[in-house]
């Protein structure tokens, strides 16, 4: 079988890396990891170097280059530049698809890439094939391309953010390896932007970053205060019912003004319950008109509004869907996969080689440190005199958390997407309510409403999830049985909702026996896991960054590879 290789590369919005072969994702990296900026927007010039290191392959064998496309100057969060400005005053009389396509036409003409040339020559890569995917097209071959069915079944593609391309969502029908876009919204008519994150920045939040926090203090409000105040900013196109139409007459920061004078009054948290609950009935309504018209009922879905795990669980409900799947990697930092998955198909078609299709497995697609290699970094910092190795470390690790302490782990591969699924994770014993506390003040730094998620033993996830299911990728959420107790602190405080990572017995079994041992010692299946970092960093990548973290916070204890430092050792 011939071996294909394409390096796909994301370099805007929460740019990244990823090298796959023959279907299989070998090596992805997101940029905001080892610079240790989150949502970091631009050339990706670290990870571009370091996912060859991580497969163990020379940049000689690449085949192709997949360019995730979208013009870096219209990154959210990049300062606007004078023609994005004037570009946003002029759009709402000329918000149509062709000109939408026009504009990025024309960004994309003169979109400089010399950067990202100068690291192609440096890796002796520069006369390689490059092909540029459209932003969406990368968000549904993510998607398409990963889920669990076979390329002969039919399977329906929903991809929705904020924009790229000129596009914020699209249908597609996908069967036999080919994506067939049957519907698109503009940029303009965008749930994630003109609506969702518009209202995250009314309530003081970040746009682009906090709508999770949006979703997290909806739970709070009473939504029927200003649900009425929701509808006239966006709906379901009445000429296009697969699509979405502005009708709030503003784009963007231009939103902001009608918002002050339709919800002056409003509680915030009735203000973020009613986006909530808006936002779920426009997706439902969506994907329920795209499976009567097509009459598919297995669907996949990627882009940022995928991230909304309370949207995810109705989806999963709906008794039109046959089953639906999620890439984790939703957002823009997933977009390297998926430009690299499609630039492959579209290669092995035009070359007359049977493309495969690999289903996703672990996400553990980032770096890992030898036990030798964390041993140098603990000698540079002066840590060494103070830690301890362990040959049996994932044990020490649960017998410490039954304790009641509150461990850092940072072992194996570094995990892709926005999760940590243990690797690079915070851990605690969710039994105990005090833990939201000190994780979240002298830890996490959060806002005080945010939930935490759970670890739970995929053999015993039917005791805590109501209709319970695989879902290793925190990307899903379940209502909760009555033995929620045993996992409280990792729960929603309001509506007692979880999102787990469900945890099966072949993809991490260190971190397996982490569970283990701390079910041995307390007969719980779960534990509390967040990702290990402080608010506002990245989750970490390096063991210099574990280490900062660690100083920094108030952590009982930082487990490295078999290593572990005790804050009462200090």
């Amino acid at each position: 079988m011939q071996k294909v290789t394409v390096l796909g590369i994301g370099d805007g919005h929460d740019a990244g890396v990823a090298l796959i072969q023959s279907g299989k994702v070998l090596a992805a990296l997101q940029e905001e990891r080892p610079l240790n900026i989150k949502h970091y927007n631009g050339v990706p010039e670290v990870s571009i170097q370091e996912v060859f290191k991580i497969a163990n392959i020379h940049p000689s064998e690449v085949d192709l280059i997949a360019i995730a496309s979208i013009n870096r100057v219209y990154a959210p969060t990049a300062e606007y530049p004078f023609k994005v400005k004037f570009f946003e005053k002029i759009s709402p009389l000329f918000h149509g698809h062709t000109f939408s396509k026009l504009y990025v036409k024309i960004l994309h003409k003169f979109r400089d890439i010399k950067q990202l040339k100068k690291i192609f020559e440096q890796l002796g890569i520069q006369d390689k094939k490059t092909v540029f995917i459209e932003h969406h097209l990368a968000h549904a071959s993510s998607a398409y391309r990963s889920c669990p069915w076979s390329y002969e079944e039919p399977v329906l593609v929903f991809t929705a953010d904020g924009a790229g391309d000129g596009v914020s969502a699209t249908v597609n029908v996908c069967e036999k390896g080919e994506i067939k876009r049957i519907a698109t919204s503009t940029y303009y008519d965008s749930l994630g932007n003109a609506f969702y994150s518009e209202i995250t920045r009314y309530l003081g939040l970040k746009p682009y970053d906090h709508e999770f926090k949006t979703m997290g203090l909806a739970p709070y409000g009473k939504p029927e205060y200003c649900i009425d105040k929701m509808k006239k900013i966006i709906r379901i196109n009445p000429s296009n019912p697969l699509g979405f139409e502005n009708t709030v007459g503003a784009y963007l920061q231009s939103v902001q003004p009608k918002l002050r004078k339709m919800l002056a009054g409003h509680r915030f948290d009735n203000i973020a319950a009613a986006a909530q609950q808006y936002l779920e009935e426009m997706i439902l309504k969506w994907v329920k008109n795209a499976i009567e018209k097509t009459d598919i009922h297995k669907i996949a879905c990627a882009g940022g509004i995928f991230l909304n795990v309370k949207v995810n669980k109705l989806i999963l409900e709906m008794p039109e869907a046959e089953d639906a799947f999620f890439y984790p990697a939703a957002g823009d930092d997933g977009t390297p996969v998926g430009a690299a998955l499609q630039a492959y198909y579209d290669y092995c078609v035009q070359e007359g080689i049977k493309p495969e299709k690999v289903p996703l497995t672990d996400l553990y697609y980032g770096p890992e440190y030898t036990n030798e290699q964390i041993e140098q970094v603990l000698k540079q910092t002066n840590w060494i005199k103070k830690a301890e190795r362990y040959n049996d470390i994932d044990a020490i690790v649960g017998e410490e958390i039954a304790k009641g302490k509150i461990v850092a782990r940072f072992n194996g591969r570094l995990e892709w997407g926005p999760r940590a699924l243990g690797n690079r994770s915070i851990l605690a014993d969710a039994r105990d309510l005090k833990v939201i506390r000190r994780i979240n003040f002298a830890i996490k730094h959060r806002d005080f409403w945010m939930p935490f998620a759970p670890t739970i033993l995929e053999d015993r996830m039917g005791e805590y999830l109501v209709n319970s299911r695989s879902a290793p990728y925190m990307i899903l959420a379940f209502d909760t049985t009555e033995k929620r107790n045993e996992i409280i602190a990792a729960l929603h405080p309001f509506d007692l909702t979880c999102r787990p990572q469900t945890l099966n017995k072949d993809w991490n079994l260190t971190y397996r026996k982490v569970l283990g041992t701390f079910q041995e010692k307390t007969a719980i299946g779960g534990i509390l896991n967040t990702s290990f970092n402080l608010h506002g960093y990245p989750i970490v990548c390096t063991l210099e960054q574990a280490i900062w973290t660690f100083e920094n916070s108030e952590l009982d204890e930082l487990a490295l590879g078999n290593y572990i430092i005790k804050r009462s050792q200090t």
